[in-house]
């Protein structure tokens, strides 16, 4: 129909999906909901120009007119000569493995399943009378994507998902009411780790009752694996091609360039079975690779989808990473490292369990946030602490890393461990 409208070319996504979710709020049952979404979207391209339109609208005489709207709508944008479906040499090819993505269990779930398990979740809480407030959640959902464009490409996903959440907040000391929380996720339903979730939060909570203030100095920083990605962002960011056109990159011109100290590695683990985030394709149909992002402190890639790979003259990679994974080697999982193993090995400092705001300057790598954690000493920790700011730029604190443990959550999209980065510098009394 695109093409008949008079595009010279054209790429149409199909999505829709399907989800349940019930929350419980102290045991009794607060939200409930059933959802059910489908969205078309047309990127049209017409006459050296470019535009998208999305619609729900599905009957074969309005999207005649639909999408004959979306063609002239598009030919009254100013042209730009780089917009362009990407080459078919790079667009895969229908002949990756299979990601087991999709569990089969989940049209054939008990409608009363979700509610037993947020009901189990709420209990593991609510079995101490510090609690003030005890929510939990279950959802799951099934969600499909197809993909088609006038060059040739067809490609199709279909995934699943299980969660469960459990938010608590506890009587403290005074006036102060600690609030923490915990989750799991999961394709498959069988690997979902729900019992527990609720005494997770719980404890979490309660090891947060009576925060001290540190002065401010220079500390030893482990940071949990489940908030360690707020440092490896703003990294990816950097790589990004929308980031090196701006030069809004503190990475940009460093491709090939050691960077980091030896022992920070990263790498894009796009076909990762079992992960929702795995994917054989990108959304402008570029197949995927696994590829070394850092390698021994090296930059090895920039991600370059095909828009940006025409501004900036360089090859296509990717627009952006699908699993990122920080690769075994002596100095981190080789050795097995539990999280105690790694307060053995940085002795005293602060364990950062949570951030509070802040950001990280894009341009020189600055960064400032504010944490919630525990100050350790001699491989224990002492006490929780709170409103204090970690500052510094991220170049030095990956040339600062220490030691990783082992144990980063396979489930998500960032498979990082629990980091140890030496002198540190916090702000506090």
């Amino acid at each position: 129909m695109v093409l008949d409208a008079g595009a010279t070319n054209a790429r149409v996504t199909l999505e829709r999906g399907k989800g349940d979710m019930v929350a419980l709020l102290n045991g009794e049952i607060d939200r409930l909901y059933q959802a059910a979404s489908s969205a078309l979207y047309l990127y049209i391209f017409a006459e050296g120009r470019y535009g998208s339109f999305s619609t729900n609208l599905m009957d074969d005489k309005t999207l005649r007119q639909f999408t004959a709207d979306a063609v002239r709508a598009t030919l009254l944008m100013t042209p730009d000569e780089f917009r362009t479906l990407p080459d078919r040499e790079i667009c895969y090819k229908g002949t990756g493995p299979d990601l087991q993505q999709f569990d089969p269990s989940i049209d054939t779930r008990p409608p009363s399943r979700g509610v037993v398990i947020a009901q189990e979740v709420s209990a593991e809480m609510l079995s101490d009378k510090r609690v003030i407030s005890a929510e939990s959640e279950y959802g799951d959902y099934t969600e499909e994507r197809f993909i088609a464009d006038s060059m040739g490409f067809e490609g199709y996903q279909r995934k699943s998902g299980f969660s469960v959440s459990a938010n608590c907040s506890v009587s403290g000391k005074g006036d102060e009411k600690p609030e923490r929380n915990w989750y799991e996720d999961e394709v498959f339903f069988k690997n979902l780790r729900y019992k527990g979730c609720g005494t997770k939060a719980l404890e979490r909570a309660i090891e947060s009752i009576g925060p001290v203030k540190l002065t401010s100095g220079s500390y030893n920083m482990i940071v949990d694996s489940t908030i360690v990605s707020t440092l490896v962002i703003p990294i990816i960011d950097a790589l990004k091609g929308g980031s090196l056109h701006t030069r809004n990159s503190f990475l940009a011109d460093k491709l090939g360039v050691k960077v980091f100290g030896e022992n920070v590695s990263l790498k894009d683990m796009p076909h990762t079975r079992g992960n929702s985030f795995s994917r054989l394709f990108d959304i402008e149909g570029i197949a995927t690779k696994e590829r070394n992002i850092i390698s021994g402190g090296t930059i090895c890639n920039f991600f370059i989808d095909n828009y940006y790979s025409r501004k900036l003259s360089l090859d296509v990679t990717i627009g952006t990473p699908s699993v990122v994974m920080m690769p075994k080697n002596a100095l981190l999982s080789n050795n097995k490292l539990s999280l105690p193993d790694i307060f053995k090995r940085a002795d005293r400092g602060i364990y950062v369990t949570q951030f509070n705001g802040g950001n990280c300057n894009a341009a020189t790598g600055d960064f400032s946030y504010g944490i919630e954690g525990f100050l350790f000493h001699d491989g224990k920790i002492v006490h929780p602490v709170n409103e204090m700011l970690v500052s510094g730029n991220l170049i030095t604190l990956w040339n600062n890393l220490m030691a990783a443990a082992d144990d980063q959550m396979e489930s998500r999209k960032w498979q990082l461990p629990s980091l140890c980065f030496s002198n540190v510098n916090f702000n506090g009394l």
